[in-house]
């Protein structure tokens, strides 16, 4: 009987491991290969993911379908790709339902686009962000070209993936938002907080980009590829 009630804990526990889902947006705005990239990091972080786009819910969405799309979800992945239409796709209905998730008690982690989108503002756009991460996000360098760039990633250097991405500023110096990494100018590259009882984590730089994001602009990085700091941005978040 012993031995059969310990098969059954750690059944229950592999089924409550696996019942955990993440929602990576795979909707306009997020770029083909950062959705995919996004995917697999929720993968590696042990967790069942699903793509929902700006039609997950709308307007004639009932509550046990909020609830559904919700049922079991630990964290939300946006993407890299283009925020400003990223937030000029997701209607108020699934905007808002993220916004009750996370407040919650949900996860929230952004890369690049995910970043810029987690911020009242859109970066210097008139677009609305989420509003999840105090401060505000401003582009890192006007050159958009691709680039490896040398983040200090808690205290250590680490060979960083970035396109486009924003730095963040403005963060309140209230003891909960935390600076993660920063660009070698000092300015704020990953930073994480709370919006109510969520926890939210975002990054200007890309530490999920896979090898062929590299080799697509002949680029190496020194480091190797950062899957760990991706997938620790998620873990955070989630517990």
């Amino acid at each position: 009987m012993k031995t059969l009630m310990l098969i059954l804990l750690a059944l229950f526990s592999f089924n409550a491991q696996a019942a955990k889902r993440a929602l990576v947006y795979n909707g306009p705005g997020a770029c083909d290969g950062c959705y995919q990239a996004a995917n697999q990091i929720a993968i590696r972080a042990g967790l069942d993911p699903t793509y929902v786009n700006e039609n997950g819910l709308t307007e004639t969405s009932t509550q046990a379908e909020k609830e559904a799309l919700f049922k079991d979800v630990v964290v939300w992945l946006q993407p890299g790709g283009k925020s400003s239409i990223v937030m000029q796709n997701i209607n108020d209905v699934l905007k808002s339902a993220l916004q009750d998730y996370v407040k919650a008690g949900g996860g929230y982690v952004g890369f690049c686009a995910g970043a810029f989108a987690s911020t009242e503002m859109v970066g210097t756009t008139s677009y609305l962000g989420y509003g999840f991460l105090p401060g505000s996000t401003k582009v890192y360098k006007d050159r958009y070209q691709a680039d490896v760039v040398p983040i200090t990633w808690n205290g250590k250097v680490r060979n960083i993936y970035w396109e486009g991405g924003p730095y963040i500023y403005n963060l309140p110096n209230d003891g909960d938002s935390e600076v993660i990494a920063t660009y070698p100018n000092g300015q704020v590259a990953a930073a994480r907080s709370h919006f109510g009882k969520g926890k939210v984590f975002v990054s200007g730089v890309h530490p999920e980009a896979t090898q062929d994001w590299f080799d697509d602009y002949g680029m190496q990085s020194p480091s190797g590829l950062n899957f760990d700091l991706a997938v620790d941005m998620v873990n955070w978040a989630i517990q």
